[in-house]
């Protein structure tokens, strides 16, 4: 799957729908399923549930059934906490600016 697709459709998923307490969506892949995950800081809304929900249908809906499926996962996770970073299965697709999106800095400055 295309990186650029998978945040093309989040990105038109996602008209509308993005509060400022959401920090940002993710996609697990795993093998044929995405999982959306939608971090947020403080615990979400029942609207900000719905908002995610409606992302996740329209972000599958660009893909073919019964070849990919969908999971939504809405998680809280207070800024400063880190975000997680892309590897070889979860990638950003969207993220809010933060100061710090994966934690503050260690002693020496680096990020881990």
């Amino acid at each position: 799957m295309d990186y650029c697709e998978l945040k093309r459709s989040i990105q038109r998923a996602l008209i509308g729908k993005v509060t400022p307490n959401l920090r940002g969506v993710y996609v697990e892949i795993k093998n044929d399923l995405f999982i959306l995950i939608f971090f947020y800081d403080s615990p979400p809304s029942e609207v900000e549930v719905e908002l995610a929900s409606l992302a996740d249908t329209e972000f599958i809906a660009d893909f073919p059934y019964p070849e990919y499926k969908t999971d939504c996962k809405v998680i809280t996770l207070p800024s400063p906490g880190p975000l997680p970073k892309d590897d070889l299965n979860i990638y950003c697709l969207y993220r809010r600016y933060e100061l710090f999106p994966f934690g503050p800095p260690t002693e020496s400055g680096i990020h881990y």
